[in-house]
């Protein structure tokens, strides 16, 4: 005898369980709702008369009518009612023995007639909540669903919005000539919000970058401008004394030079002198310049100029040596031309490094087509401002660096070669 135990959410799917798996012959020993609220029953297959024994109670036999009050369980307690009293009789034996029950119950198919309105009512009920039940489950999906997509479109057009005003914002400050580090650096640093201020909230951010050292001090000591030949050194020393000696007079003003490389290189410096009325002194192989900065170690001002010599030049090492041996109280400008290329300025920052730069100062701003080159490179090696110098005009043209001013100069440049440039393209 084979016993197999069926479960459903309720007895008609139950009982289908059991003829689609066991078949007309089945016969069914028990039927229990369980906690979970679904039907068990439990069918043999070759039924020999007999009980499992996890079947069988101790206890007096309980009237199933009265032990089950599901609708649906007494049903199928009717229908077994029917098979025992439809079954065929069984054969007669001697009284001696007992009649032994059938071998097997016939389980017909489930007829119209055979439904019961309580169980179809109790069934109706049920599949009617459970249908409205999901239904309630679809809409609320649903809206979930719906507010999910139109959660997703929002933010790709807040997306693709951001994404248009992060593009315009990097092609104007990649327009400026910036590196692409700063231009992201800004870009992350600020919050666009595509509105009209975010091109000024850009600029003063980018002007925030910017290091500066521009003080009263910065006008006064031993100060040394170094830089490769043709920056404007020689002509940037001689605006700084010409405004001094204008404010102060030409007391406690004094010209060094240790350009003794080129022919006649110290002769425009010695002009200078004259001019001004104060003294000129040139460091060769014969003094040193440590020598001649005591000399003058009691005057206000001291400006040093040095050799302009290209980063490959061998006779560069011995000017940056005798700038590291040179007094503690020396001042290292480095001057950087701006109408450089970046690349060109970050090798000259990174050669005369040796020598613990003080600052720098910008020159011929007047004559660049792109400020942003230099405004790059101080940003990202660090490097203070101290002047800055747009012409050859002696003393105006070089005033203390003002990191606002740069960028507006910055702003203007670009502007303005941009529309040289348009008209240039197309001939008006």
């Amino acid at each position: 005898m084979q016993i197999r135990r069926f479960r459903a959410p309720d007895m008609r799917q139950a009982i289908r369980k059991v003829r689609d798996a066991v078949g007309p012959d089945a016969v069914i020993l028990s039927n229990q709702r369980l906690p979970t609220g679904e039907i068990e029953i439990v069918a043999a297959l070759d039924y020999d008369g007999s009980l499992p024994s996890s079947m069988v109670s101790k206890k007096p036999a309980v009237d199933r009518s009265e032990r089950y009050a599901d609708p649906s369980v007494n049903y199928l307690q009717r229908i077994e009612k029917a098979k025992l009293q439809t079954a065929p009789p069984a054969m007669s034996a001697p009284s001696a023995q007992k009649t032994t029950p059938p071998t097997s119950f016939e389980m017909p198919p489930l007829s119209e007639d055979e439904k019961d309105p309580v169980v179809e009512e109790a069934l109706s009920i049920r599949n009617n909540d459970s249908t409205k039940q999901l239904r309630e489950m679809e809409i609320e999906l649903q809206k979930v669903r719906t507010l999910l997509e139109e959660r997703e479109r929002n933010e790709a057009r807040s997306n693709a919005k951001e994404g248009m005003v992060e593009a315009r914002a990097r092609e104007k400050l990649k327009g400026l000539g910036l590196s692409d580090f700063v231009v992201s650096r800004l870009i992350d640093d600020i919050d666009l919000r595509g509105r009209e201020d975010d091109w000024n909230r850009l600029l003063a951010h980018l002007a925030d970058y910017i290091p500066t050292r521009s003080s009263a001090s910065e006008l006064r000591g031993c100060i040394a401008f170094m830089g490769p030949t043709g920056v404007g050194k020689t002509t940037t020393i001689g605006k700084i004394a010409a405004q001094h000696v204008l404010k102060h007079g030409t007391e406690g003003v004094a010209l060094i030079t240790t350009d003794t490389y080129r022919i006649a290189a110290h002769e425009q410096l010695r002009t200078f002198g004259r001019i001004l009325n104060v003294p000129v002194e040139v460091v060769n192989e014969y003094s040193d310049l440590n020598e001649v900065l005591a000399k003058y170690a009691n005057y206000s001002l001291v400006l040093v100029d040095t050799a302009g010599m290209n980063p490959r030049d061998s006779n560069l090492e011995r000017q940056l040596l005798m700038m590291k041996r040179a007094r503690a109280n020396l001042k290292k400008l480095l001057v950087l031309p701006c109408t450089s290329q970046r690349q060109v300025l970050k090798t000259v920052v990174d050669v005369y490094s040796q020598v613990q730069l003080d600052g720098c100062v910008l020159s011929k701003l007047d004559e660049s087509a792109s400020l942003g080159e230099a405004i790059s490179v101080v940003i990202e090696e660090g490097l203070p401002v101290v002047y800055i110098a747009d012409g050859q005009r002696i003393p105006d043209d070089i005033e203390p660096a003002r990191a606002h001013n740069i960028i507006s100069r910055a702003v203007y440049t670009a502007e303005h070669y941009s529309q040289l440039y348009g008209a240039l393209k197309y001939g008006s």
